[in-house]
């Protein structure tokens, strides 16, 4: 089985562009997700697990590699996490609040993902946290 990551989503006005032009960089060697969104049953990700990077139209840029993996709460998710996902963030409060935006505007993709219409974010919620590293890149070999 073929293991692919993508940034961003649908209509997501280049925010997945973005990222990956980020990972592409190096600047971007975390990536951070809701818990409950693995309910629709995508496995977490594991320290070793090798992914296709590739963007919305299914472009292959490279390979991606799994080196940490952490469960997070929301409120305890720590700088590290905030400069590691490359996106300019000063700090944990910066991320939080960038991070709560966007899951407050996605909140019907990830109610739906929870099959659960209810579901409302919680400060305490469970944030998966996923180091990787790029070890194959697609772009010199398109140059």
């Amino acid at each position: 089985m073929v293991v692919t990551t993508s940034f961003g989503y649908d209509g997501d006005g280049g925010l997945g562009d973005r990222l990956l032009a980020a990972v592409l960089r190096g600047e971007k060697t975390a990536t951070s997700s809701l818990a409950v969104e693995y309910l629709s049953g995508e496995p977490l990700p594991r320290v070793g697990q090798r992914s296709e990077l590739v963007d919305h139209a299914g472009r292959r840029h490279g390979v991606i590699e799994t080196t940490r993996v952490r469960i997070i709460p929301l409120d305890e998710v720590g700088d590290d996490v905030a400069r590691d996902e490359g996106e300019g963030f000063a700090d944990a409060t910066e991320w939080r609040r960038a991070h709560e935006a966007f899951w407050s505007e996605t909140i019907e993709m990830i109610r739906a993902d929870a099959g659960d219409p209810t579901w409302e974010l919680r400060h305490s919620e469970p944030v998966v946290v996923e180091w990787f590293c790029l070890i194959d890149d697609q772009r010199s070999s398109r140059d």
